[in-house]
């Protein structure tokens, strides 16, 4: 059952999400507008949480992600700030400077996690540091405000009714599920996750699969940093200082295996949509961000306690109803 049964528990929790709101708050809640902010605050959690969910696939982690994304948006947002950023041309140019810097970023971490072998979490843990000191650097402890409208604009573009970076987000899923399910490179980060060392006697080279996931985790990030940035009309090192945890929860809710093998894209997308169908039903009845907050760890709890005894409790209501129906009946 396993990652399907933590799919369809979350699928059934965002519904009974979704009922219970329309029912408490109707007017505020079952808005085209509530939805359009849902459809456009998911996108970053989301990437964040699938490139979390790629390095736990290949067997490591990465605590990184939030300071490689707000490095990319710095990257990019100083590019935008100068008059060639501000044109078409340099605009473009800005966007893939900020996403080749995260990739860069990754590669590092896949340098000194499969180079050097140090831990994953003690090599990203440092890395964090490392980029955002970079940042601060570069940023001079300051916003980087004043980007292009065309670049803030973005993230308020809607198709057909739903935001873009929504849109864009879907298709990034898209992607990373072809890459992890039918490309050779996916099935060499499935099985260096799932056995390290059966994996490199048949021939995997352990170092590159790192390097490429890492690299590919960095992509993401950097694709989030930029999706924030335009959010947020500005770039900093502070931005997202919550989403290490939320990305880690949103890929164990998942049924995302911490230690390697196994992903399942589809469950990391739908995780992250349930958190903040909470968050925004919750703001639409009134609750203040210090309950939101609380009410998001009780969440995030719950559905661990139920993807982890879920699967016991299930086969001992069958084994009972398997005894109550052979027991002999009563002379």
């Amino acid at each position: 059952m396993g990652s399907r049964g933590s799919l369809v528990r979350l699928l059934v929790v965002s519904i009974a999400i979704v009922i219970t709101f329309s029912a408490l708050a109707p007017t505020s809640f079952l808005t085209v507008g509530n939805f359009e902010f849902l459809a456009q605050a998911t996108p970053e959690v989301a990437l964040l949480s699938l490139g979390i969910s790629l390095a736990m696939l290949a067997g490591g982690i990465d605590l990184s992600v939030v300071a490689i994304a707000n490095l990319a948006g710095i990257a990019s947002g100083l590019v935008m700030v100068t008059p060639i950023g501000a044109t078409g041309g340099g605009l473009a140019l800005a966007i893939l400077l900020g996403v080749a810097v995260a990739v860069v970023c990754g590669v590092i971490n896949g340098t000194l996690i499969a180079g050097l072998r140090v831990p994953p979490i003690l090599a990203t843990l440092g890395t964090s540091q490392l980029y955002g000191g970079i940042g601060l650097v570069l940023s001079g402890g300051t916003a980087v405000s004043a980007l292009p409208t065309a670049f803030t604009d973005f993230a308020n573009i809607t198709f057909a009714g739903v935001p873009l970076i929504f849109l864009l987000t879907l298709l990034l899923a898209g992607l990373v599920a072809f890459v992890v399910t039918a490309t050779p490179v996916g099935v060499r980060i499935r099985l260096l996750g799932a056995n390290a060392v059966a994996a490199e006697y048949s021939g995997i080279s352990a170092r590159r699969v790192t390097i490429s996931t890492y690299a590919l985790t960095g992509g993401l990030a950097g694709v989030a940093g930029l999706i924030i940035s335009s959010r947020a009309s500005s770039a900093d090192t502070n931005y997202g200082s919550s989403y290490i945890l939320l990305g880690i929860v949103v890929a164990v809710l998942a049924g995302v295996n911490p230690d390697g093998g196994h992903i399942t894209i589809t469950g990391v997308i739908v995780a992250a949509i349930a958190l903040q169908t909470l968050s925004t039903g919750l703001t639409a009845v009134g609750v203040s961000s210090d309950v939101v907050s609380i009410a998001q760890g009780a969440f995030l709890i719950a559905m661990l306690a139920v993807n982890v005894y879920g699967g016991q409790v299930v086969p001992l209501f069958r084994r009972r109803r398997f005894r109550r129906a052979v027991e002999p009946a009563p002379a």
